[in-house]
């Protein structure tokens, strides 16, 4: 009989089942609304066979008015594409249900993602997240790192880098997912999921000439 596997040290602080998530908004207020998220969700025992099990959610909601030019400069939607989409309402008890089975909530910056995202869980009547979160801006600054702590400078760090200039919701997930397993000196990496278009995006008409009218 061949001898069990043995467990790696660095797989028993890791929780079983994490969640990074990443939230981008219509701004940096605190009225502003909710753009798109991003989930990647690992069984980290899934981690020893080195092929790691991961579960990716990208949605895209219609914040109800328009972003900030520098916010939509980052996410790259324009209100055109976003008043056709659906509210994050429709979708927030299913997300709600994924990070309800978290043993971890991993962010970067997790402090602005998790206020926007419980501002929008109260607005269609549902808890605030519970779950524990981690936030790898603060554990990197912990760690004592030079420079800048934002998630492209830490990427550089690890070795990594976007695909493109945007800052999609899932890519961002996934490369907060990898910045933590990185702070806990996991040996194994997770690969880049596909950066498929929001499972939920709606086709949109032609954008009509000139301004756009005004919101219904």
């Amino acid at each position: 009989m061949p001898e069990p596997t043995p467990i790696p040290d660095w797989l028993g602080w890791l929780p079983p089942r994490l969640v990074a998530l990443d939230v981008e908004a219509t701004g940096l207020a605190a009225g502003d609304r909710m753009v798109s998220v991003g989930v990647v969700a690992l069984a980290t025992a899934s981690l020893v066979t080195g092929r790691p099990e991961i579960a990716c959610h990208h949605l895209i909601f219609d914040p109800g008015r328009p972003s900030h030019p520098a916010a939509q400069a980052v996410h790259g939607y324009d209100d055109w594409l976003l008043r056709h989409q659906d509210p994050a309402a429709m979708h927030l008890a299913a997300l709600a249900g994924i990070l309800a089975g978290a043993d971890l909530v991993v962010a970067h910056n997790a402090a602005f993602d998790l206020a926007v995202l419980d501002r929008e869980m109260a607005t269609a009547g549902l808890p605030a997240v519970s779950a524990t979160v981690y936030c790898t801006m603060e554990a990197y600054r912990r760690r004592g790192e030079r420079g800048r702590a934002a998630l492209d400078a830490v990427c550089r760090r690890m070795g990594l880098a976007r695909v493109g200039t945007r800052h999609g919701a899932l890519e961002d997930a996934w490369l907060a997912l990898r910045a933590y397993l990185w702070l806990q000196a996991c040996p194994v990496a997770v690969a880049r999921p596909e950066l498929t278009a929001p499972s939920n995006l709606r086709p949109v008409p032609p954008r009509p000439e000139g301004p756009l009218p005004p919101r219904a």
